[in-house]
Protein backbone atom coordinates (compact mmCIF):
# COMPACT_ATOMS: atom_id res chain seq x y z
CA UNK A 1 0.00 0.00 0.00
CA UNK A 2 1.58 3.32 -1.03
CA UNK A 3 -0.03 5.29 1.79
CA UNK A 4 -1.40 4.91 5.27
CA UNK A 5 -3.15 7.78 7.00
CA UNK A 6 -2.12 8.26 10.63
CA UNK A 7 -3.55 10.76 13.11
CA UNK A 8 -0.64 12.29 14.99
CA UNK A 9 -2.86 13.78 17.69
CA UNK A 10 -4.09 10.29 18.57
CA UNK A 11 -0.48 9.10 18.88
CA UNK A 12 0.46 11.59 21.61
CA UNK A 13 1.16 9.87 24.94
CA UNK A 14 2.92 12.37 27.20
CA UNK A 15 5.24 10.48 29.56
CA UNK A 16 5.41 11.51 33.22
CA UNK A 17 9.19 11.79 32.87
CA UNK A 18 11.80 11.16 30.21
CA UNK A 19 11.37 11.60 26.49
CA UNK A 20 9.12 9.40 24.37
CA UNK A 21 9.70 9.04 20.64
CA UNK A 22 7.35 7.14 18.35
CA UNK A 23 8.39 6.29 14.78
CA UNK A 24 5.68 7.46 12.37
CA UNK A 25 7.31 6.57 9.06
CA UNK A 26 10.62 5.08 8.00
CA UNK A 27 11.36 4.31 4.37
CA UNK A 28 14.21 4.61 1.88
CA UNK A 29 13.64 8.37 1.43
CA UNK A 30 12.84 9.79 4.86
CA UNK A 31 12.17 9.08 8.52
CA UNK A 32 9.48 10.78 10.63
CA UNK A 33 9.45 10.61 14.43
CA UNK A 34 6.95 12.07 16.93
CA UNK A 35 8.68 13.33 20.11
CA UNK A 36 6.96 13.99 23.45
CA UNK A 37 8.78 15.77 26.29
CA UNK A 38 7.20 16.69 29.63
CA UNK A 39 7.95 20.17 30.97
CA UNK A 40 11.50 20.37 32.31
CA UNK A 41 12.95 17.60 30.12
CA UNK A 42 16.13 18.34 28.20
CA UNK A 43 17.67 16.90 25.06
CA UNK A 44 21.40 17.70 25.23
CA UNK A 45 23.30 19.27 22.32
CA UNK A 46 23.80 16.90 19.40
CA UNK A 47 23.91 16.76 15.60
CA UNK A 48 22.45 14.59 12.86
CA UNK A 49 24.11 13.60 9.60
CA UNK A 50 20.77 14.07 7.83
CA UNK A 51 18.90 17.31 7.04
CA UNK A 52 15.89 17.75 9.30
CA UNK A 53 12.62 19.64 9.47
CA UNK A 54 10.85 20.27 12.79
CA UNK A 55 7.16 21.03 13.21
CA UNK A 56 6.00 21.96 16.73
CA UNK A 57 2.61 20.43 17.54
CA UNK A 58 2.10 21.36 21.19
CA UNK A 59 3.70 23.32 24.02
CA UNK A 60 6.61 25.68 24.44
CA UNK A 61 10.36 25.00 24.48
CA UNK A 62 13.76 26.59 24.16
CA UNK A 63 15.29 25.13 21.00
CA UNK A 64 19.01 25.82 20.61
CA UNK A 65 20.04 26.06 16.94
CA UNK A 66 23.78 26.49 16.57
CA UNK A 67 24.62 29.01 19.30
CA UNK A 68 21.22 30.74 19.33
CA UNK A 69 18.42 29.85 21.76
CA UNK A 70 14.95 30.24 20.23
CA UNK A 71 11.65 29.98 22.06
CA UNK A 72 9.38 27.83 19.88
CA UNK A 73 5.67 27.10 20.23
CA UNK A 74 2.86 25.13 18.59
CA UNK A 75 2.70 25.91 14.88
CA UNK A 76 6.39 26.78 14.48
CA UNK A 77 8.31 25.05 11.68
CA UNK A 78 12.02 25.17 10.84
CA UNK A 79 14.83 23.46 8.95
CA UNK A 80 18.18 22.20 10.25
CA UNK A 81 21.00 21.37 7.82
CA UNK A 82 23.11 18.23 8.31
CA UNK A 83 25.63 18.31 11.19
CA UNK A 84 23.91 21.32 12.78
CA UNK A 85 24.26 21.50 16.55
CA UNK A 86 20.91 21.65 18.36
CA UNK A 87 19.31 21.00 21.77
CA UNK A 88 15.82 21.22 23.31
CA UNK A 89 14.53 22.19 26.77
CA UNK A 90 10.76 21.79 27.29
CA UNK A 91 9.21 24.73 29.16
CA UNK A 92 5.76 23.12 28.95
CA UNK A 93 4.70 19.64 27.88
CA UNK A 94 6.18 19.69 24.39
CA UNK A 95 5.38 17.68 21.26
CA UNK A 96 7.16 17.97 17.92
CA UNK A 97 7.45 16.08 14.67
CA UNK A 98 10.92 15.41 13.27
CA UNK A 99 11.36 14.73 9.54
CA UNK A 100 14.79 13.40 8.50
CA UNK A 101 15.68 13.15 4.84
CA UNK A 102 17.90 10.17 4.04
Amino acid sequence: MPHKIKNLMEMIEMPKEGILSIPVEDNEYYKVVLFMMPAGQYLSPHTSTMPAVIYVIQGLADFTLGQEVNEVKAGDHFYMPPNYNHAVRAKEDFVFLLHLRK
